[in-house]
C-alpha cells in the first residue's frame, strides 16, 4: 500500500472553495493557522469543530434550555392532544394557556438554531471541498486520504485490501452518534418514529462524503451531546400513552374494582326501645343515676 504525503496542499496557502457563504474564508483561515500548529487536519478539523462549537455554545445553551422547558410540558401536552383530539381550535387555545402559565416560547428552541445555521453551513461547505486537503491523509490510516470517499475502499477490501474495512469507521460512529443525540433529544415516540431513518440516512452518506466532513460531524454531534448532559441533564423517557390503551386501562380498572368483595359494613350501635338514638343528654342523667344508686 503507498503511504501519502500529510503534507499541505499548496505552500502558498488553501485553496478555498469559492462560496457565497461569509463563513467560508474566516473558517479557513482558522483551519490554516491549525494545520500550521499541528501540521496534521485531523486534528485540525477537530479542533475549528471544537472552537467553533465553543463559539456558539450560548446560543445552543438557550435553545437546550427551551427543549427542556418544552420536555417537562410533554406529558400535559400529551394530555390535551388525547382529551381535545377532534377540536384543534380548543387544542390550540390550550397549548398557548399552557405556554404562557409556565413561561415557555416555544420559538426559542428554533430561533438559536436559525442563527446556528450561516455558520455550520460554512464550516460544511469548506470540508466539502476535495480540493482542500490535497494529498493529506487520516491520522492513523495512511492509506486513507481525508478527500477520500469510504466507499471506494470498502468495494476494494475484499479479498486483498481487509484493512481497507476499516473506513466503515467514519459512517459507523456517523449513524452511531446521529442514533444517539436523536434518541436523547426526543421525547415524543411518533416523532421518534418519523426520523428512525435518519442515522441509517446519515450513515450512508458518509460512505460517499469526504472524510474530513464525517470527521467533522462526529465530534460536532459529540460535542453537542456534551452539551446536552450540561445543560439539560440525562435524557428523560419518552412519554407515550395512546388513547386506545388508556381506555384499555381503565376498563381493566373498573372491572377489578366490580369483581373485588364489598367492604364489610360496620354494624350500628343498639338503640333503645324506643327506636330513637340515645343522646347524649341522655347518657349523662343515666350515669348520674347509677352513681346515685351506688
Amino acid at each position: 500500500m503507498r503511504r501519502r504525503r500529510t503534507a499541505a496542499p499548496n505552500q502558498g496557502g488553501l485553496e478555498l472553495p469559492s462560496f457565497h457563504n461569509p463563513f467560508v474564508p474566516w473558517l479557513g483561515s482558522a483551519l490554516q493557522a491549525l494545520y500550521h500548529l499541528t501540521h496534521d487536519y485531523t486534528l485540525s478539523i477537530i479542533l475549528l469543530t471544537l472552537i467553533v462549537k465553543a463559539v456558539i455554545h450560548p446560543l445552543t445553551r438557550v435553545q437546550l434550555r427551551s427543549m427542556k422547558a418544552m420536555q417537562v410540558l410533554t406529558p400535559h401536552m400529551a394530555e390535551l392532544r388525547r382529551k381535545h383530539k377532534d377540536d384543534p381550535k380548543t387544542l390550540n387555545q390550550e397549548m398557548m394557556a399552557l405556554y404562557r402559565a409556565h413561561s415557555v416560547n416555544p420559538m426559542m428552541g428554533c430561533l438559536p438554531m436559525i442563527v446556528q445555521l450561516p455558520v455550520l453551513w460554512g464550516l460544511f461547505a469548506l470540508l466539502s471541498n476535495s480540493k482542500l486537503f490535497g494529498t493529506a491523509t487520516v491520522i492513523g490510516l495512511p492509506w486513507l486520504g481525508m478527500a477520500d470517499r469510504p466507499m471506494q475502499f470498502v468495494l476494494k477490501a475484499l479479498p486483498d485490501h481487509t484493512a481497507y474495512l476499516l473506513a466503515l469507521i467514519f459512517p459507523i460512529l456517523v449513524g452511531g452518534t446521529t442514533w444517539y443525540q436523536q434518541k436523547m433529544s426526543m421525547t415524543d415516540p411518533a416523532q421518534a418514529k418519523m426520523f428512525v431513518f435518519m442515522p441509517i440516512m446519515f450513515g450512508y452518506f458518509a460512505l460517499n462524503y469526504a472524510v474530513g466532513l464525517s470527521i467533522y460531524w462526529i465530534v460536532s454531534t459529540t460535542a453537542y451531546i456534551g452539551e446536552y448532559f450540561l445543560v439539560v441533564g440525562p435524557p428523560s423517557p419518552m412519554v407515550s400513552a395512546p388513547p386506545k390503551s388508556q381506555a384499555v386501562a381503565q376498563s381493566r380498572a373498573g372491572a377489578a374494582q366490580a369483581d373485588s368483595p364489598p367492604a364489610a359494613v360496620k354494624p350500628k350501635p343498639a338503640q333503645p326501645a324506643g327506636g330513637r338514638p340515645a343522646s347524649r343528654r341522655d347518657r349523662r342523667s343515666g350515669n348520674q343515676k347509677g352513681a346515685k344508686q351506688a
